[in-house]
C-alpha cells in the first residue's frame, strides 16, 4: 500500500561551506543541513588543517554533514571525530560493505547515486550494484547529475529521470538546483523526497553562499511545502 501522503517542510541542504563569516550568515536562515567537503579534487575542498571555526555551528537544528570520495574508511572516521560531523555523504564507488562499516561505528550515512551515469564501475567492488544493494547499509539516498568518483557537477539533473526509480529510502534531490527552481520542486510528486541539496547556483564565488539568494529559495521552499510521504 502506498504511504499516505502529507504537507511537511521539505529539508535543506546548504553545501561546499569554506568560510566561516558565511557560515554564520547562512545559519542565520536554519537550513537543516551544512555540508562540507573533504575531497581535494573539488573547488570547495575545506583543505588539510580546516579552521576550527568552520565548523562551529551557531545556533541549533543544523546538521553537519562530511563530504567524502573514496576514502579511506580511517579518513573517514577520523574527519568525523575531529570536526564533529553528524553524518557523511559518499560521492564515489564505495561498496555497501564500506558503508555498513561506518554504520556500524556510529556514522551516518548518505550514499550518492547519479541516475544518468549508473554506479557500474568495474574493478571497484560496486560492479553491477545499484540502490536496492544500499538500501540496508546507508540511511538516505542523494540524487545527483555528474559521474561517480567526481563529486557534484554542478549540471541540472533530469528529475523525471527519477519517477521510474524505486526508490526505497528517503532521498535529498541535487544536482544543479538554482534560485528559480523552487516552483519546479514544489510541483514534484516523488516518493520519499526527503530534502533538497544546494551548491554553486547559490554562490557568489566558490564555497560562498549568497544569503540573499538562499533567503528567498528557502522561505518559499518553506511557505509552500511539497507533498511527501509521512516517513
Amino acid at each position: 500500500m502506498k504511504k499516505d501522503l502529507t504537507s511537511r517542510p521539505i529539508k535543506i541542504k546548504v553545501c561546499g561551506m569554506l568560510d566561516p563569516a558565511n557560515l554564520a550568515e547562512v545559519c542565520l536562515l536554519s537550513p537543516d543541513f551544512v555540508g562540507y567537503i573533504f575531497y581535494p579534487g573539488s573547488k570547495r575542498y575545506v583543505g588539510n588543517h580546516p579552521d576550527p571555526a568552520l565548523f562551529r555551528i551557531p545556533g541549533e537544528g543544523t546538521a553537519k554533514v562530511g563530504v567524502f570520495v573514496d576514502e579511506e574508511l580511517s579518513g573517514v572516521a577520523r574527519r568525523f571525530e575531529q570536526c564533529q560531523l553528524d553524518l557523511v555523504q559518499l560521492h564515489g564507488t564505495e561498496s555497501p560493505g564500506y558503508c555498513r562499516d561506518l554504520v556500524e561505528e556510529g556514522i551516518p550515512v548518505i550514499k550518492v547515486f547519479h541516475p544518468e551515469n549508473p554506479l557500474r564501475e568495474k574493478g571497484r567492488g560496486t560492479e553491477g550494484l545499484d540502490m536496492k544493494d544500499y538500501a540496508e547499509a546507508v540511511h538516505y539516498f542523494l540524487f545527483d547529475s555528474g559521474r561517480s568518483g567526481e563529486g557534484g557537477s554542478g549540471h541540472q539533473l533530469d528529475w523525471e529521470l527519477l519517477r521510474s526509480c524505486d526508490i526505497p529510502l528517503p532521498f535529498l534531490l541535487g544536482g544543479g538546483i538554482g534560485p528559480d527552481d523552487a516552483g519546479r520542486l514544489k510541483a514534484l510528486d516523488l516518493e520519499n523526497l526527503f530534502g533538497v541539496d544546494v551548491n554553486s547556483r547559490f554562490e557568489s564565488s566558490p564555497g560562498i553562499k549568497d544569503a540573499g539568494l538562499l533567503s528567498r529559495f528557502i522561505e518559499e521552499i518553506r511557505n509552500h511545502s511539497i507533498k511527501r510521504p509521512r516517513l
